[in-house]
């Protein structure tokens, strides 16, 4: 047996592989450790999404490598996507490297643990039908108020520029009783909000014989008097339905939250992506959430710079930013991923050109989050404590428009409960990302 500390690196999905693996084990007798220095093996679980996430994952690889420098001599193992990606390249690139283990072999982890210390180095991949289920160990990492559920892996969309169904596999959704499951055990374990995740979110239950979908599954929760927050992430646009929005309408527990990675507006370039839709499209899928949802909170992620984007077809992009009045936006240019159809497009926008685009798209929107922020101040907002800034010592907290570790934060004046706890606050100033206001009560 072994002391076994694991770094996660990458999205939420990722992070419940990462759990799920310290659960198994856990379970197998093995001993698990916070401290990387701490431990006879490090697991390095990986992204692989695009260029700057590869480069993370080899940085903290060979960050690992140099603790034995520092001490005694930790076994080093690379996990998750990167693994799955590069495989035996991998092996002859980072000969330091004891094992490597793909996405879809998660459930050997503590026989790969236990076998790495011979000679040679280890190389698991299998196909990924795995998955995780409500009985599988898992070790709940960070912040105990908060867990993700992915409801799903894979995914079966064909985006031009995206690598993960050839990473992770098809979609595969689990079954609804085993998700209304592992909701339950979370709820009786003191959990406060719980957010629904997978490659996209909507497409839950598609790939099961019967008659299941996503609105179907909320419905059938049963949360009872559950005092917390449901959010759904990672929303695909083609999955927002009537049916759904009003299955998110009749179950108080679900926040008024939109993850809807719509990744352009013109729709030139959407084609060109693989993707449906377009700005006017796009608009009226605002327009009937918002009437079905009064005060929904909308995020997106648009790509910039993408193949055959032209200055013209990047208007179209802010034109429609201006109009959708989107509460929060994320971004990032183009990159030429190899192994994807948009590799091979002609028409390859310019990396200053494409950062340009990025900056102008992001200052637009610096504009839009401060006035749609400033519409909040005086009214209450209803907040769930997380901690307390390490400077001024005021609690700070996120509200229903806030996802985890992605969105803005609410500020506190005033005493406040422990974190993990709700309470109203009253807005009195309003920046760009965050909020400011008073505790009630």
């Amino acid at each position: 047996m072994a002391r076994v500390a694991l770094i996660s690196l990458g999205c939420p999905k990722n992070l419940v592989d990462s759990e799920v693996m310290l659960g198994l084990l856990q379970d197998a007798g093995h001993e698990v450790v916070e401290d990387a220095q701490a431990a006879e093996v490090v697991i390095v679980n990986t992204c692989a999404f695009i260029e700057p996430a590869v480069e993370e994952a080899v940085e903290a690889l060979l960050d690992v490598v140099e603790l034995r420098g520092e001490g005694e001599t930790p076994r080093v193992i690379c996990a998750g996507c990167l693994t799955e990606r590069y495989g035996e390249e991998l092996r002859a690139e980072l000969p330091e490297v004891d094992a490597f283990v793909g996405p879809g072999s998660i459930a050997q982890i503590a026989h790969v643990v236990a076998s790495c210390a011979g000679e040679g180095q280890l190389l698991v991949q299998a196909a990924p039908p795995w998955l995780y289920s409500a009985s599988t160990p898992r070790i709940r990492t960070g912040r105990e108020w908060l867990a993700y559920v992915k409801v799903a892996d894979g995914c079966s969309h064909s985006c031009a520029y995206c690598m993960i169904p050839s990473i992770r596999g098809p979609y595969r959704s689990r079954q609804a009783d085993d998700v209304a499951a592992e909701v339950r055990a979370l709820i009786a374990d003191g959990v406060r909000e719980i957010c629904m995740i997978a490659q996209d979110t909507t497409a839950w239950g598609r790939d099961l014989d019967c008659d299941w979908t996503l609105a179907r599954l909320l419905r059938s929760l049963d949360l009872g008097g559950w005092d917390g927050w449901l959010r759904l992430q990672y929303l695909h646009p083609g999955g927002i339905t009537p049916d759904l929005l009003e299955a998110m309408a009749s179950v108080p527990q679900i926040v008024p939250y939109f993850d809807l990675p719509l990744q352009h507006a013109d729709q030139a370039i959407l084609r060109s992506m693989g993707r449906r839709g377009d700005a006017e499209s796009y608009l009226r899928m605002l327009g009937q959430i918002r009437e079905a949802l009064p005060g929904a909170a909308i995020r997106t992620t648009f790509i910039v710079g993408y193949p055959g984007e032209t200055q013209e077809r990047f208007e179209t992009l802010m034109r429609f930013v201006e109009e959708a009045r989107l509460d929060r936006l994320s971004a990032f240019r183009y990159w030429d991923e190899p192994g994807t159809r948009a590799a091979e497009l002609p028409e390859q926008v310019p990396g200053d050109e494409a950062l340009d685009r990025l900056e102008a798209l992001m200052l637009l929107q610096a504009d839009i989050s401060l006035e749609i922020n400033r519409g909040f101040i005086g009214a209450p907002m209803r907040v769930l404590v997380e901690r307390e800034d390490e400077e001024t010592g005021q609690p700070v907290g996120r509200s229903y428009r806030d996802a985890p570790d992605v969105d803005g934060e609410v500020i506190i004046e005033g005493k406040a409960p422990e974190p993990g706890s709700f309470v109203t606050v009253r807005i009195a100033e309003a920046e760009e990302h965050d909020l400011r206001g008073v505790a009630e009560g």
